[in-house]
């Protein structure tokens, strides 16, 4: 499980870095949905880590950010689709 949420860490880092960059990639439809699965399975997967607080910590925030830039990806889609 420890090899999986560092890989999965490693994966919302590689989102981070698309977001940023305004990829086609991670807004495209498979690209949304890969991204919520990747959310939520960080979340899972945060809950079954028992023995490492340090990596629980790190991918409960990660996971945390990751709907933070899901909402704000929202929220600046209204925000120009709603302009003259």
């Amino acid at each position: 499980m420890k090899t999986f949420a560092g890989i999965l860490l490693l994966f919302h880092t590689a989102i981070l870095f698309l977001w940023i960059m305004d990829s086609g990639y991670l807004f495209s439809m498979l690209g949304i949905v890969v991204w919520f699965i990747a959310v939520a399975v960080g979340f899972i997967v945060q809950k079954r880590i028992n023995e490492q607080f340090l990596l629980k910590k790190l991918l409960l925030s990660s996971s945390y950010f990751m709907v933070f830039l899901s909402l704000i990806t929202i929220w600046v889609f209204f925000v120009t689709s709603s302009m003259p």
